[in-house]
């Protein structure tokens, strides 16, 4: 029953992929929809088990892992774009802590929901700006880079209220914690360079593809050892290997084996897990949950633009831009949910935020660039 479910969650991810990409959508909303319908949410003829747990847990990895892969900020962008990130970062931050105070959540469950907030998904925000002919303007340029900057800072956070939260000693024993993973990150990264020479020589196919998928296990399983989320250890092995002669092939390799298999994996798992019944009568809370995502990113990416001096009216796209929250987020909530970090309602709450914000980005942005600057 096991591999029929497997199948089934292949060929119909491909499916729910190509419709959402005809309809001008991101296509791992399509995935993310074929979670709900195939779990408690739909028709529930699927359910969580281990082996696509483990499909699941795979796929998050590689799609961090990526994420440092392509990680490349400009010095020339990135001073504007880092800027606006911060404060793209901050505010949402604190929009999402201060709602789960003020429905009563308990204070690790708060700086959950502002950490879920923070990181963008560039991918509506790319296609529409393709679509309308508009991504080589500065304003696409800089989102396109103020979004990379926000899942590098979104991960800081995560590893450090993590380490926070999963210690009973005192705050800095924590941040040594996560310093000494970074040092460690650092000299194992240097070994494996020379396990990379060393690869190159020997007549087996894909040799370095299968070292780069062994280093990003390995430095996922020493993050969780050092008390860091897994998904760290996974962006870190891959932003320890963005400059080298070897990313290339590796991102072709990573990227075919991720999207062929494991990352649909990851976002049906999501769907499976989310009942939207256990929202309940927590409508409230996912209204208030969906403005703080929205103002908190128009707020601070508008604060930023100002800062550096740029026009009202590219303050306001690039802030739009900047609204929609995707794999980053659903990482963040579905680590948290495994270690009962949020409530079940409230995962499902960020799973109708992600859906939200990916169908009204589109029609925001369209409409932002209809007067000239």
């Amino acid at each position: 029953m096991i591999l029929i479910q497997i199948a089934l969650i292949i060929i119909l991810s491909k499916v729910f992929s190509d419709f959402a990409s005809r309809v001008r959508q991101p296509p791992v909303l399509g995935v993310l929809i074929l979670g709900l319908l195939l779990g408690p949410s739909g028709f529930n003829i699927v359910a969580p088990n281990e082996v696509i747990n483990t499909f699941s847990e795979i796929g998050v990895l590689i799609l961090l892992f990526m994420v440092g892969l392509e990680t490349d900020i400009k010095p020339k962008e990135g001073k504007i774009a880092s800027v606006i990130a911060i404060n793209g970062v901050l505010l949402p931050f604190l929009f999402g802590f201060l709602v789960g105070l003020l429905f009563h959540r308990s204070l690790p469950e708060s700086l959950i929901l502002g950490t879920i907030l923070t990181a963008t998904s560039v991918s509506v925000t790319a296609m529409t700006l393709v679509d309308i002919g508009k991504l080589n303007l500065p304003e696409g340029k800089i989102i396109i880079t103020a979004a990379i900057v926000d899942d590098v800072i979104g991960i800081i956070f995560l590893t450090v209220i993590l380490c926070a939260l999963g210690t009973t000693t005192s705050p800095t024993f924590a941040i040594l914690k996560l310093i000494g993973f970074f040092v460690a990150a650092y000299l194992v990264g240097h070994l494996f360079f020379l396990v990379f020479g060393w690869a190159e020589r020997l007549k087996a196919r894909e040799a370095i593809l299968a070292i780069a998928f062994a280093m990003m296990l390995i430095y996922a399983f020493m993050a969780m050892n050092l008390g860091v989320a897994a998904i760290t250890g996974a962006y870190i092995a891959g932003f320890m290997l963005r400059r080298t002669k070897y990313k290339k092939n590796i991102l072709s390799g990573m990227d075919t084996i991720g999207h062929s298999i494991f990352i649909s994996f990851f976002f049906v798992d999501i769907g499976l897990k989310t009942n939207l019944v256990t929202i309940g009568g927590n409508h409230l809370f996912l209204i208030a949950f969906i403005l703080c995502a929205i103002l908190g990113k128009l707020g601070g990416t508008f604060i930023g633009t100002r800062l550096m001096h740029l026009k009202p009216k590219r303050g306001l796209r690039v802030g739009i831009g900047m609204i929609p929250r995707g794999e980053v987020a659903l990482a963040i909530a579905s680590m948290a949910l495994s270690r009962g970090l949020i409530r079940r309602g409230d995962f499902s709450s960020v799973v109708v935020m992600v859906i939200v914000l990916a169908l009204i980005t589109p029609i925001l942005l369209k409409w932002s660039f209809r007067e000239r600057t």
